[in-house]
């Protein structure tokens, strides 16, 4: 066992520890007490405050700040994007792929209870989906990176294939902002997701851009707050820090994920030294994966109780995205990938950020060493 502050913490993918600036954003913005709908004084300061972090936002996601909706997070902006395109489809029918996330997932699973016809795209050994859209389809949905594989997906050929069939399309890109180059402008998607605690901003805020004339399909019914869209006073600390997260996340982007990247590689080659049978999944090209992610599987090992053993060594990581940890079922992204079935129960999940230290990557490979013999009853 390890003290409490002697720790690696190497998840990442699941949720970024709070920005210094982010927090210094949210406690200013506690004293901005007045509501931005409020026409006095008060409440002019918090709307300028807003309209200024609105900017920020959408600085990093590449669009027009009246195009950035505020959210409580990346799961409501995929709710929101879904169905609003869904209320504005011409067809019940959609186009997707089984490696989403829960978030969207489960509300297109809801649409085919509710008599929606569903196409899924294969999905290629390497984590990445095969587009094909048409005109027979209502709309189309591809996130830009996997959460869990790290898998950049061919958003650029989606894009060119909804754009012939005249075809709206979301795109969850929550793990993408600030780590890749992304321009909402430039996925040509009618709609993207973005959660503030995956950029190191406080929880229960981020934003869907929304491109400017489509339809809006509000899940909550109250004010015209967001421009009709999202009704309900707006979490003021929480975009405050969101904007500062932003900010340092387009600032810093392309050194972040240099440093990410080479301590990432440096794990998939002590791995793959300490494990010769061990494997990484994903794209074999570095180039096609996110720079900070790494899913590794080991033979004869149970990831989740893998996780468990190195969280007493001090290590965090997954095994799978955070939204289903506990659910006992091996990670539903693997298995839809049709891979052998030790990669996907053996698999777990190293994801790591702008201040994670070689110190921590030590710790994880040292504790590896030490755990897996055990594991395996050696």
């Amino acid at each position: 066992m390890t003290a409490p502050g002697d720790r690696a913490y190497l998840d990442w993918n699941a949720s970024a520890p709070l920005r210094a600036e982010a927090r210094d954003a949210l406690l200013a913005a506690l004293d901005r007490f007045g509501n931005p709908s409020s026409p006095h004084r008060e409440g002019r300061e918090a709307r300028a405050l807003l309209e200024s972090s609105r900017e920020d936002v959408a600085a990093l996601m590449g669009c027009e700040p009246g195009e950035v909706v505020f959210t409580s997070g990346g799961t409501e902006a995929n709710n929101l994007a879904l169905a609003s395109l869904a209320a504005g489809a011409r067809l019940r029918c959609f186009a997707a792929a089984r490696l989403e996330h829960p978030s969207v997932l489960r509300p297109l699973e809801a649409l085919v209870d509710s008599g929606w016809e569903a196409r899924w795209m294969p999905l290629g050994e390497d984590g990445c989906a095969e587009p094909f859209v048409s005109a027979e389809v209502g709309f189309g949905v591809l996130q830009a990176a996997n959460h869990e594989t790290g898998a950049l997906q061919p958003v650029g050929q989606f894009r060119g294939e909804a754009e012939e069939a005249g075809l709206p399309w979301h795109c969850d890109a929550t793990q993408a902002w600030g780590r890749v180059p992304l321009r909402a402008g430039d996925l040509g998607c009618a709609t993207a997701s973005l959660s503030g605690h995956k950029l190191g901003a406080a929880k229960g805020v981020g934003a869907l851009f929304m491109r400017r004339g489509g339809r809006v399909e509000p899940l909550l019914l109250g004010g015209v707050q967001e421009r009709g869209r999202r009704a309900g006073t707006e979490n003021l600390p929480g975009i405050a820090s969101l904007a500062a997260a932003c900010a340092c996340a387009a600032r810093d982007r392309a050194a972040d994920a240099a440093w990410t990247q080479g301590l990432r590689d440096r794990v998939v080659s002590a791995v793959q030294g300490l494990v010769p049978l061990a494997w990484w999944n994903g794209p074999e090209d570095p180039a096609r994966r996110l720079p900070n992610t790494a899913s590794l599987s080991f033979p004869g090992i149970d990831g989740e109780t893998l996780v468990q053993a190195l969280d007493l060594e001090g290590v965090a990581v997954s095994a799978g995205t955070a939204c289903a940890s506990g659910a006992g079922e091996p990670s539903p992204v693997l298995a839809a990938l049709g891979i052998s079935e030790w990669r996907v129960r053996g698999a777990i999940r190293v994801s790591l950020g702008p201040t994670s230290r070689p110190e921590d990557v030590d710790r994880f490979l040292n504790a590896l060493a030490r755990v897996l013999p055990r594991l395996k009853g050696e």
